[in-house]
């Protein structure tokens, strides 16, 4: 055998420990590299036997080797060239040759017989010598000249024998993180998936979160597959980890028999994890195993995180039959022309007289000083309307409403713009007693000193000065003057508008008030005040509010734009044209006049308006000593009918009190003035509901059904050729119209998915850090088990039980029986799991149980003596009592210190060197 020069520096294998780095040699990448021992590497063929025997009895030759060549080694297959692997065995077919210490390869091979020899046979043995059993066994010296102990390990500083080969993928194929994930993909795959269906769960309730439960049934089981799919996954992951850490506590821990069974049974039944010893003594498993078990809890809590509540939906959408008003549609109607719009008649604000009698043929005649119309009153349909709106106090809502504009089951809210009058108000004064004279001045008609306390009004309103006269002049049926022409210019002109004189008192103090002057406390309990309210042209903005079946409107903004006749009353002084109107007012340029066709038909619409609001507030109500009520006001709202004082702030209720009649006309869509919101020159009709789709869409196709017995007006006089059938869509041409749609909120009261979010996460975090610890566990006992994946399949089993040293066990007690129950002597038994050499005396050494005669022969190798135990016979990883296994050990790698008892967490494998005193 070569000697290294004594001045040759000696390798460091102060890190080196045989038992517990036992080598690969197709991973043998780094020089002097250790992949970490595998007491778990796949059982040799149990025909290869390898008695021991004392190193004096010399049964096996040495045949030095010499290094190949380049061509050779790169030219050689692994079926004639030997190497090393496990424990020594190596298949002889395909199993690639390392090069040995300082270039030489030492081959320990059994010749063919497996016969003992006192003596090395005369002739070397092939250096790749196949025995019965195909399993070839290598070894290299002990007793090296540089003193290394033990096994000496390969020097990795020659050349695989393929070539060079890509050292860059060997180096990938060598690293840790490779071979952890190659190892335990199984395990990282299923976590991964288990996060991903967390992920996906998460998605679907955030998906669902606020919308309506329409199907719940559905959505909660698919919820609940995808919380099962996550449990399912991530318990997976814990139990691959869980089956590792069994092996590496079985070669770690000497257990009971019935401890194993409880380790093996750990993530199948819960009551294995009562036995202590198992609990002591494998506290890694026994988290393991409780974590698997905990896991099935992510089923019951996660789907609870999606629940159905009450829940209000909000969309901002379109609407459709949102309407508005549009006085300016006034203008064009002309009362001896039929106008129909989806079946139903067209209606006006105003009634008319004409000059000339029997005008129908006259339709297409411009007006002249001879021929025009004049206002006489307002129409029945206004009238109808108005005392619906001031009789309730509220807006009156058209029929079907929320139904047509919001959708089934929906309410809605929007806000339209419209000009529309109004009236415009202003404080005169206010006190417990009121300047006379000064109110006088500003042209107050009424007395305020008659109000309370002083006088004994609670209410006094004069709102009919300078009144259009419905009488112009003497007339015939039709309102045809009975004059001649030429008619007086002032013949149904717009004067002026009425402006509203106010006087009231409002009760100051709380309680019922005093009804005499002799009641304590009169003359503090009541304040009187007196305002004024012009006619003005209005810019509204109201918001609608449909919610079921009911409406509220509250108007937002209001902007006073001009007054509606800008003129101004001139009291006392008779107007003397000629007219049965004997108002006078300043300037008469502004006064609207029949002429001014355009102009004078809407005026006509505001007027016909106020003068219905008027009716309701004008005159008086006493107070004391006794209530009379000489004013219509007592049937409104703006009266208290409990005391018969008008209610607190007048001035505001009186506004809105107008404007609720304003916006009830939106309740019949007959009228001209009613038109679409979306386009305001567009009269809208009457439509029906049920011959629309819901809302959301751009338009839909207006359908109705028109029923003419109830809309029929008294105008029989006039030709009815144009009217369309009660059915129709069209209107006088019979074009289609379409309901155009309006922005809008909606929203609906309805049974929606409401999805905890935070309660979901917290169960999921739970559980996927608990897998991620498992994870963590899974990969450290990988890495104790060199990175070879284990199961608990029964082969596996099986092959961990054929050692014959089990047989020596009492299997045969009395407890035993037919159906297979163990004794319980057995499982009382210690068991470990390592390497097993069934001793057999009569075969020659072999598979790495001996060392060689080389051993005996080096120098400054005190530790070894023919003492040293040495065992021959059948190898076998399995299960044993620990004396067999620790037999074995010493005889297999001396009597060095013994393996660690490593944690799950711990990758580092310490060596320290003993001197031959045993460990």
């Amino acid at each position: 055998m070569e000697q290294r020069p004594s001045g040759q520096a000696q390798p460091d294998y102060s890190s080196y420990d045989p038992y517990l780095q036992h080598h690969e040699p197709e991973r043998g990448g780094g020089q002097g590299g250790n992949s970490g021992w595998d007491p778990m590497a796949p059982t040799p063929d149990p025909t290869a036997v390898s008695p021991a025997s004392p190193p004096e009895h010399s049964q096996v030759s040495f045949a030095p080797v010499s290094s190949p060549s380049r061509e050779t080694a790169a030219g050689a297959t692994g079926s004639n060239m030997p190497s090393s692997v496990g424990l020594g065995i190596e298949s002889s077919d395909g199993a690639p040759q390392f090069p040995g210490y300082r270039h030489q390869y030492y081959a320990i091979s059994r010749d063919s017989l497996q016969q003992d020899s006192d003596s090395p046979s005369a002739s070397p043995p092939p250096v790749h010598h196949t025995s019965k059993s195909n399993i070839t066994a290598y070894d290299y010296p002990v007793a090296s000249p540089d003193g290394t102990p033990y096994y000496f390990p390969h020097p990795y500083d020659g050349a695989p024998p393929g070539g060079q080969g890509n050292s860059r993928l060997d180096r990938l194929r060598d690293s840790t993180g490779w071979r952890m994930a190659s190892s335990g993909w199984r395990m990282y795959v299923m976590f991964f998936l288990g996060l991903a269906f967390a992920i996906g769960h998460h998605a679907f309730y955030t998906s669902l979160d606020g919308k309506l439960a329409d199907d719940q049934i559905r959505m909660m089981r698919f919820g609940g597959l995808l919380s099962y799919a996550a449990k399912a996954s991530l318990v997976a992951a814990v139990v691959f980890a869980y089956q590792q850490q069994i092996w590496v506590t079985v070669i770690h821990n000497t257990l009971r028999l019935r401890t194993i069974d409880s380790l093996f049974a750990g993530v199948n039944e819960p009551q294995s994890l009562l036995n202590w010893e198992f609990v002591t003594k494998a506290r890694v498993a026994v988290c393991l195993a409780g974590l698997a078990w905990l896991f099935p809890l992510t089923v019951i809590l996660t789907p609870a995180t999606l629940t159905v509540a009450p829940r209000t939906e909000v969309k901002h959408d379109q609407c459709y039959g949102v309407r508005t008003l549009n006085f300016e549609a006034e203008k064009d109607k002309n009362w001896r022309m039929l106008d129909r719009l989806n079946g139903y008649r067209r209606l006006s604000l105003s009634l008319w007289n004409s000059t000339v009698a029997d005008s129908v043929g006259l339709v297409d005649t411009p007006f002249n000083e001879t021929f025009f119309d004049y206002w006489t009153e307002s129409s029945a349909p206004l009238d109808l309307v108005t005392a619906q709106s001031a009789l309730t106090g509220t807006v009156i809502p058209r029929r079907d409403v929320a139904l047509e504009t919001c959708g089934g089951g929906w309410n809605c809210s929007y806000t339209i713009s419209f000009k529309a009058p109004g009236y415009k108000c202003s404080e005169l004064a206010r006190g417990r007693k009121l300047d006379e004279d000064a109110l006088k001045r500003q042209g107050v008609p009424f007395n305020a000193g008659e109000l309370v306390p002083n006088g004994n009004f609670g209410y006094i309103a004069v709102v009919d000065e300078g009144e259009y006269a419905s009488n112009q002049l003497d007339v015939l049926p039709g309102g045809m003057p009975k004059m001649k022409p030429p008619y007086p210019k002032h013949l149904g002109a717009f004067r002026t508008e009425p402006v509203l004189w106010i006087g009231y008192s409002e009760q100051t103090t709380p309680g019922k008030p005093p009804e005499n002057r002799t009641a304590p406390g009169w003359d503090t309990a009541f304040e009187a005040a007196v305002f004024r309210c012009e006619h003005y042209l209005t810019n509204y903005t109201v918001q609608f509010n449909h919610t079921f079946s009911g409406q509220t409107a509250q108007v937002v903004k209001r902007d006073y734009l001009h007054p509606i006749i800008d003129t101004q009353f001139v009291p006392n002084r008779d107007a003397d044209d000629g007219t049965k109107d004997n108002t006078t007012a300043t300037p008469q340029s502004n006064y609207v006049l029949p002429l001014d066709v355009d102009k004078y038909r809407i005026t006509a619409g505001y007027h016909s308006l106020g003068k219905r609001m008027r009716a309701y507030i004008n005159g008086q109500i006493q107070y004391t000593p006794y209530a009379m009520v000489e004013s219509d006001a007592a049937n409104t709202r703006l009266i208290n009918t409990e005391t018969y004082l008008p209610v607190p702030n007048l001035m505001s209720e009186i506004r809105a009190f107008y404007e609720n009649m304003t916006l009830s006309l939106l309740s019949n869509p007959q009228f001209l003035i009613v038109s679409w919101a979306a386009q305001p020159d567009q009269p809208s009709g009457v439509t029906t509901p049920a011959n629309f789709s819901a809302p959301g869409g751009d338009s839909a196709t207006a359908a109705a059904a028109a029923d003419d017995d109830d809309n029929d007006d008294d105008d029989d006089d006039v030709n009815d050729d144009s009217a369309s059938s009660p059915n129709s869509r069209a209107d006088n041409d019979n074009d289609e119209i379409t309901m155009p749609t309006y922005p809008c909120t909606r929203t609906r009261v309805a049974n929606a998915y409401v999805y905890n979010q935070r309660d979901l996460w917290i169960a999921y975090a739970a559980a996927v850090g608990a897998a991620l610890f498992a994870v963590v566990l899974g990969s450290a006992a990988l890495a104790q088990n060199d990175f070879r994946p284990r199961d608990t399949h029964v082969s596996s089993l099986v092959a961990a039980t054929r050692a014959p040293h089990l047989d020596a066990l009492p299997w045969n007690s009395k407890a035993a029986s037919k159906w297979g129950e163990v004794p319980p002597e057995v499982l009382d038994v210690e068991l470990r799991y390592g390497v097993v050499v069934a001793e057999d005396n009569g075969a020659t050494p072999g598979l790495g149980m001996w060392m060689g005669a080389a051993a005996a022969n080096s120098p400054g190798r005190s530790w070894w003596s023919p003492r040293t135990p040495t065992v021959s016979g059948r190898l076998y990883y399995g299960f044993a009592p620990s004396d067999v296994l620790e037999r074995t050990r010493a005889a297999t790698f001396g009597p060095g210190k013994p393996r660690n008892r490593l944690s799950a967490f711990s990758f580092n494998k310490n060596f320290q060197e003993h001197d031959g005193r045993g460990p």
